[in-house]
């Protein structure tokens, strides 16, 4: 008969904060339980709940697990990594095989959690990004893995070798749908001097569908092909699923395209959408790492809805590890949504589940939750020039993926992908695909 077992005793000497953060994520984040400490040896032994022994030396009757050096430094340096595969799953830090896990899964969670490798120096993309070909995922061939996921279910099972009669909490897989409104509308609003030069573009491009097409929506009213909000609501309400929004609200550039958060039209569409749906700000392509533009940018869209944004995803993911988690948490950010690859679906942080940054500078952990995302339309349609039918083949192998450890799926879609029109068209059927797999 198994008895549900709430509380859970570590020991280890010494109790880094490495490790309480990581142990922390792993019995109470991905397990469910909780987790006390103890440094005391007699404590340890003499305790009446079930035991993990992070230590060199095996305590009897506990879950021990043998320590690799990561948890007990206090330098952030290169690290030997060499997976090796047990049981069909990709283990970092193996251990000599005297202990119950095979590895050192904290330390191995830890490495792929606090983005280890992006604090140490790498050649960026020309974004400024920690590029997908740097990492050790690509390496190995690991991104489509979730293997922090998949190491706590190899917890799991040492503890249940050990202590029968604990009964875990069953995880349960949810689906978060993210839209990133960079682009609000394709002709509308645009002002002249722009919409003179997309017609310029257009025609030399010899594009004469899009000319005629603009000239419809700009003088005879028919609907803005990227103005797909209604239907971007009807279809999740349909499925009984909530999209969560980011909005811009940048000022014009380079790489930001955005209508200005002044312009009425388009505070209108932020303040009816952010009545009836979750919602974020998307900050824009400089403010990565200029705290005072973030700030004006969160200002901005405060005065539209009325309240301060808690969520974020950074424009074109740019992220930097430690500065843009320290100057998000800094002004009041609780929750970002940047954690994934540009350039592959997959699994950044080797997880599908929502965890706290931990800052390996300053040694502690953040206020800021990280919810990785798994796919991106962009990266199915501009990074991997896919079909509409062999992106549906992966959106859906990546659905699978979250599914089978009850992990958190995070899509990351467009408004201007569900229009249909120009390099979108018959894409809507890989959204609609992903949802069927998913309320599978």
């Amino acid at each position: 008969m198994h008895m549900p077992v709430e509380k859970f005793l570590l020991y280890a000497q010494p109790l880094t904060p490495r490790l309480r953060y990581i142990a922390s994520h792993m019995l109470t984040g991905i397990l469910g339980c909780e987790l006390l400490f103890t440094c005391n040896l007699s404590e340890a032994q003499s305790a009446s709940l079930p035991l993990i022994n992070y230590s060199g030396s095996p305590l009897p009757g506990a879950v021990n697990i043998i320590p690799h050096s990561l948890l007990g430094e206090k330098t952030i340096r290169h690290q030997h990594i060499n997976p090796v595969k047990k049981e069909g799953v990709s283990l970092l830090f193996p251990s000599s095989g005297q202990d119950d896990t095979g590895f050192d899964v904290f330390a191995a969670s830890f490495f792929m959690l606090s983005r280890y490798e992006e604090h140490l120096p790498f050649r960026k993309d020309k974004h400024g990004r920690f590029p997908y070909a740097e990492s050790m995922v690509c390496r190995h061939s690991l991104e489509e893995e979730p293997l922090v996921d998949l190491w706590g279910l190899i917890l799991k099972r040492a503890i249940n070798r050990k202590y029968p009669f604990v009964s875990f909490p069953e995880r349960e897989f949810s689906f978060i749908p993210t839209i990133d409104v960079d682009i609000p509308w394709a002709y509308r609003n645009r002002g002249w001097l722009r919409t003179a030069g997309g017609i310029a573009r257009s025609v030399l491009r010899a594009d004469i569908e899009d000319v005629r097409l603009r000239y419809r929506v700009l003088f005879r009213g028919d609907p803005d092909p990227y103005d797909t909000f209604d239907f971007i609501e009807t279809i999740h309400k349909d499925y009984g699923l909530s999209p969560l929004f980011f909005f811009s609200a940048g000022t014009y550039g380079l790489y930001d395209k955005c209508i200005s958060s002044h312009h009425p039209d388009y505070r209108q569409l932020i303040s009816d959408i952010s009545e009836r749906n979750e919602w974020g700000i998307h900050p824009s392509y400089l403010s990565y790492d200029d705290p005072y533009l973030l700030r004006q940018e969160m200002e901005n869209i405060a005065e539209i809805t009325g309240e301060a944004p808690f969520r974020s995803r950074q424009h074109y993911l740019r992220f930097s590890f430690p500065n843009t988690c320290r100057i998000l948490a800094a002004n009041g950010i609780s929750d970002d949504y940047t954690v994934g690859w540009a350039e592959v679906p997959g699994f950044r942080a080797g997880t599908c589940t929502p965890f706290f940054y931990y800052d390996l500078e300053r040694e502690e952990q953040s206020d800021l939750k990280l919810t990785p995302f798994q796919i991106m339309d962009g990266t199915l349609l501009d990074y991997l020039e896919l079909s509409p039918e062999s992106a549906v083949e992966h959106a859906v192998m990546m659905v699978k993926k979250v599914k089978d450890v009850r992990g958190t799926l995070v899509t990351l879609w467009h408004n201007e992908s569900f229009s249909g029109v120009g390099r979108w068209n018959n894409w809507k059927n890989v959204y609609f695909e992903i949802i069927r797999e998913s309320n599978g």
